[in-house]
């Protein structure tokens, strides 16, 4: 739907995805949502963070590699390979963030473990509800 002209601002309308950000020590979140595997690309920032990178090659339905889009990435960095990740949402101090969780990282490792171990003990206990 198109913006009425006396709200019009003469800049573009932004909006941003915030992410939750990982402290040291203990980090408490509620995960809310699905978890979305997915193969992405983790380069190194600017500000010398990871930035995830979605590798196009990869359909997330069929979750096989088809190439049908060109997965640019590859092209700019060919040494660079894409890894398993997952993703999910949660609300961290009242405001929904994506959390990014990924195999290969450490301690975070550990924190996708315990995500996924107690997921499925709630979902085989009977008390994991889904949204739908």
């Amino acid at each position: 739907m198109a913006i009425a002209f006396n709200q019009q601002k003469g800049s573009a309308q932004k909006t941003s995805i915030s992410s939750f950000q990982y402290k040291d020590g203990d980090n408490k979140m509620r995960i809310v949502g699905d978890i979305l595997a997915r193969y992405v690309y983790w380069i190194n920032g600017e500000n010398g963070k990871n930035i995830p990178m979605e590798c196009l090659s990869f359909d997330r339905n069929t979750e096989r590699f088809n190439n049908v889009e060109k997965d640019w990435v590859r092209e700019y960095y060919p040494d660079l390979k894409c890894g398993w990740s997952y993703a999910t949402q949660c609300i961290d101090n009242g405001e929904v963030k994506v959390v990014n969780l990924k195999k290969n990282c450490g301690s975070k490792s550990l924190l996708l473990q315990k995500i996924l171990v107690i997921l499925l003990i709630l979902i085989l206990a009977g008390t994991f509800v889904s949204s739908e």
